[in-house]
């Protein structure tokens, strides 16, 4: 293939956001490009990001990670030496980072557990936000989506986008807050196939998809 530098990537362009799992959830629109506008919780903050329910989790620390690993059980026969198949046994999908805004919201967001209540704050009463962790363990399912952006120029870059469409939160979450670097909540979604998916409906099901997007023709 030629070399491109465009596809080569670096840099801090990189954003997280994750929504409640639904069938219908879709790829952000092609149109709205990295930044434009500026998601809030961002570095330079704005409106809206992605649209539709899809939330910006904020800064995040030691980039993202998107990890896919298939395991395969060797077939032996008695003629040879080498095995004359590998069956395909078990995929791992996951989808990492460490979010660097402490707040309850990211917690609820990281764990998959627990709810959030908020108490707007009045004239002459604090308010308050909790994260409240019940003796109930539910499961609640994500859509996680990367959005990333090559170094140079943005009309010139393409933004890849990752969505992992049905997620399972399996952070082990540890706090730790310290005096010279940042705290952080880890963030660890295992991908589980869409079978509710009524967008694209296939056999077998959707999982993840990996996109590129480029501008229109002018």
């Amino acid at each position: 293939m030629p070399m491109n530098q465009s596809e080569v990537i670096a840099g801090r362009n990189l954003l997280v956001y994750q929504e409640n799992w639904a069938a219908a959830n879709a790829m952000p629109n092609d149109a709205i490009w990295w930044g434009d506008p500026q998601p809030t919780g961002s570095a330079t903050p704005g409106a809206a990001g992605w649209g539709g329910s899809w939330v910006e989790l904020g800064f995040t620390r030691d980039g993202l990670r998107f990890r896919l690993n298939v395991e395969r059980q060797d077939i032996l026969v008695d003629q040879v030496v080498d095995p004359v198949l590998r069956i395909p046994t078990r995929r791992n999908l996951n989808m990492e980072t460490a979010l660097a805004q402490i707040n309850p919201q990211n917690l609820a967001r990281s764990t998959g557990q627990g709810t959030v209540s908020t108490t707007a704050p009045i004239v002459g009463t604090p308010g308050r936000s909790d994260y409240i962790v019940s003796g109930t363990i539910i499961d609640l399912y994500y859509t996680t989506g990367f959005d990333i952006l090559p170094p140079g120029a943005p009309d010139a870059a393409s933004p890849i986008r990752v969505v992992g469409w049905k997620g399972l939160a399996m952070a082990d979450v540890e706090m730790q807050f310290n005096v010279t670097d940042a705290a952080r909540i880890a963030y660890n979604i295992a991908i589980l196939p869409d079978t509710g998916d009524t967008v694209t409906p296939i056999n077998p099901p959707r999982v993840a998809t990996f996109r590129v997007v480029s501008k229109a023709l002018p």
